[in-house]
């Protein structure tokens, strides 16, 4: 088990103003004190995570998801020289869905999950290299040009060691992209504990721009490009959010969707989904 310290400066963690979570006494960073074993972290992402728990149905939306993976990859592609000679690389990969959006454009992709149900689907369904399991105890014998943690980094446990390990199989140049959370938002900070990003265990992170650009540095990578992510979402995965799994009004929610107003996808753009890109210093 690794020391109670944190991960971005080695300082001490101490309480933070949000109940339950740690902070850190020098940079600020905030975490959980929540540790858990492999296999009690796979639990949490079994079928039912991707079907009614976290997602009413992700493979069932999978045309807006990809809507917002194309508008990613947009964007991740204006940092990348030379894209169909280089290798891609996902963790947290799910079912694969921006997998097959970016293999059109890049020499070849593959990504890792820890659910075995997604990483089966990815598989199988959509025809992409996804292998389940922890990152951190697979072999990784080629070079990782691009590497990116879309919505991923604040469910790892230990964050720092998959950015070191990417760091480790990639030449100066090679590209990170992470979406998260920015604890230092506007929103988040009004919202404080009950934000809808804090939820441990799932969530076990929580950066702000500096501490995640601090994290990049303190591993060999230098911040291109900062920004907030918005993204599109189905009205009617929004209703079965939060009346079916939310509040357990499945009558309401029939109801609604009777309407026939639940059809159309919503832009949403809070600016509290931060999208980093950076890229592997010389030296």
């Amino acid at each position: 088990m690794r020391s109670h310290s944190c991960i971005i400066c080695d300082g001490d963690l101490g309480d933070s103003h949000l109940a339950g979570l740690m902070q850190c006494r020098q940079c600020g960073f905030i975490t959980a004190p929540v540790v858990m074993q492999e296999e009690e972290i796979a639990a949490l992402y079994t079928n039912g995570y991707f079907q009614g728990e976290e997602y009413s149905d992700y493979a069932g939306d999978k045309t807006t998801i990809q809507k917002n993976f194309r508008r990613r990859l947009d964007r991740l592609l204006r940092y990348v020289q030379a894209p169909e000679t280089k290798s891609l690389y996902e963790i947290g990969a799910a079912h694969g869905f921006f997998l097959d959006v970016a293999r059109h454009r890049f020499a070849r992709v593959e990504g890792t999950d820890i659910s075995e149900a997604a990483a089966q689907f990815a598989r199988s369904e959509v025809g992409v290299p996804v292998q389940s399991g922890d990152f951190l105890q697979m072999p990784v014998e080629h070079r990782i040009d691009v590497a990116c943690l879309w919505d991923t980094i604040e469910h790892l446990q230990y964050p720092d060691l998959y950015v070191a390990k990417l760091s480790s199989r990639m030449k100066p140049g090679g590209v990170i992209a992470i979406t998260t959370g920015d604890i230092g938002s506007t929103v988040a900070r009004l919202r404080g504990k009950r934000w809808r990003q804090i939820h441990p265990p799932t969530h076990l992170h929580y950066f702000s721009r500096k501490t995640l650009a601090d994290l990049l540095r303190r591993h060999g990578f230098q911040v291109r490009y900062s920004g907030y992510d918005g993204f599109y979402r189905n009205l009617d995965s929004m209703a079965a959010i939060l009346l079916k799994v939310r509040r357990n009004r499945a009558d309401v929610y029939n109801l609604v969707k009777r309407l026939g107003i639940l059809r159309f996808d919503l832009y949403l753009n809070l600016r509290d989904i931060m999208y980093v890109i950076a890229a592997k210093s010389d030296s």
